[in-house]
């Protein structure tokens, strides 16, 4: 008996149906496990397998299709096996796990009609479902050009805590004051109530917050944008071709068409196909210039590749298409000589499926950070230079929830 496992499947459909020849061991139970995980990652959410060609399975075998059923199950989807052959149920009866994995709720999904409009633009698919007329309220805190030139002293910290319903991003760290937080100020983003941060302190690990019991999430901000209220748009954007993805530039003008907002805060939850940052080594508070060559290669990491690919991310952003002279200090144009201002940070998280169902952000965020490997953080930018330059961050599918800004 020849030593592998052969797998086809299906035209796509609603029921993802797999077909398996061969043996399901320690082996080829990888390879099964990975080519399920990339089913799931193009969207497949209820597969059945077919059996009728699996001549042994080993408990690694049983292992690998345990753990795909809890995944599936997690997102609210179908993990099925059909056709059993003698060998596959013989085992399966013998672990007590047959009934479990042949006997489901096989009904065909019910497509409800959706409240939505459609939109089109750079091979992708807009969905966009109106959430609430009601605007966020947009807050700035302290002076973004201190940066330049560290500027800060303990005069420019802010103590901000975040509730529910309450976002933000700036520069900032978890700590107890100025002088605690001076060695470690980095980039932060604020989720509600979660909150993450990236120290510049050298030790490139994360730190985060989550609101627990009285304890609500805080950071100590040298200057930070901030948005509250409800949003008033869920849109979930995905290819209408494989392996295709979408620029940030793209994403966001389709977010703009789909909404016809000109000013609004985005929180996306998306697989990103690479990531065009950068992030402090440097606290802004030393009254050193941090741009300045050479030592701008010290002061601040730059991707020189796209980063993350196949990653999970959750990012906050603030947009404008004509900023107020205000507004606009806390924003970076879109592109060399655009009048579209934006300013985006991302948490990478690993690639993990997510309950497709869930259309609450704040649950899906404390879902991933309940995980508590967050990679990294940065602060996203359009790397345009000629030759050199990498472009910027691009993702292939994912949920965005949108609101429209208005200033406090």
């Amino acid at each position: 008996m020849e030593n592998k496992l052969n797998i086809r499947k299906d035209p796509p459909a609603d029921d993802q149906r797999i077909f398996l020849d061969g043996r399901l061991d320690a082996s080829c139970s990888g390879y099964l496990d990975d080519y399920l995980d990339g089913l799931v990652r193009e969207g497949a959410h209820r597969l059945i397998l077919n059996m009728s060609g699996v001549q042994y399975m080993s408990s690694a075998g049983i292992r690998t299709l345990v753990m795909q059923y809890k995944k599936i199950k997690l997102i609210g989807g179908l993990f099925l096996l059909e056709e059993l052959s003698p060998g596959v149920s013989e085992v399966l009866e013998m672990v007590g796990m047959k009934e479990m994995f042949t006997i489901a709720e096989h009904e065909t999904p019910v497509k409800l009609k959706k409240e939505s409009n459609s939109l089109e633009i750079a091979r992708y698919r807009f969905e966009n479902e109106p959430l609430s007329n009601e605007p966020m309220t947009m807050v700035l805190t302290g002076n973004p050009d201190l940066s330049v030139n560290s500027s800060y002293t303990a005069d420019q910290s802010h103590t901000i805590k975040f509730k529910i319903k309450q976002y933000g991003l700036g520069i900032g760290a978890i700590g107890n004051g100025f002088e605690d937080c001076r060695s470690r100020y980095g980039e932060f983003l604020a989720f509600g109530e979660a909150l993450v941060y990236k120290p510049s302190d050298g030790s490139k690990i994360p730190d985060y917050m989550l609101k627990t019991g009285r304890l609500e999430p805080e950071i100590n901000a040298l200057y930070s944008l901030q948005a509250e209220g409800n949003f008033s748009n869920r849109i979930t954007f995905e290819p209408l071709q494989i392996n295709s993805s979408i620029s940030l530039t793209d994403l966001v003008s389709g977010f703009t068409k789909a909404t016809g907002l000109g000013q609004f805060v985005f929180l996306v939850i998306a697989e990103c196909d690479g990531l065009v940052g950068a992030s402090l080594n440097t606290p802004p508070v030393n009254g050193k210039p941090l741009f300045e060559f050479p030592d701008i290669r010290e002061n601040i990491h730059f991707t020189t590749e796209l980063a993350y690919p196949k990653m999970l991310t959750v990012s906050l952003g603030f947009y404008s298409a004509d900023p107020s002279e205000q507004v606009r200090k806390f924003l970076r144009p879109q592109k060399p000589g655009s009048s579209a201002f934006i300013h985006t940070h991302t948490s990478v998280f690993p690639f993990q499926s997510l309950p497709k169902n869930e259309k609450s952000a704040g649950k899906l965020i404390s879902h991933l950070f309940d995980g508590g490997q967050i990679m990294d953080v940065l602060h996203l930018i359009n790397d345009s230079r000629e030759l050199a330059g990498i472009g910027e961050s691009a993702f292939k599918q994912g949920v965005a929830w949108i609101g429209k800004l208005v200033n406090a």
